[in-house]
């Protein structure tokens, strides 16, 4: 997926996943720096938090509601 659809898509499918009761997700960016970049800020931008997997999967981000 391009950048600018990431940048397009991305905030409403958060959103509505949340609305859809899922409290967290994992979001599949590869190993792309920019891509994982952009997927954290517009997380943030939204209220929710993006952070590295831990589960053995380098190319995506857990993403959860930001509690602070």
């Amino acid at each position: 997926m391009t950048y600018a659809k990431v940048e397009e898509i991305l905030p409403e499918w958060i959103i509505t996943n949340y609305n859809n009761g899922h409290d967290d997700f994992e979001i599949i960016t590869g190993n792309s720096y920019r891509m994982k970049s952009l997927v954290k800020k517009i997380c943030s931008e939204n209220g929710f938090i993006a952070i590295e997997n831990f589960n053995g999967n380098s190319g995506s981000l857990t993403v959860g509601i930001d509690k602070i």
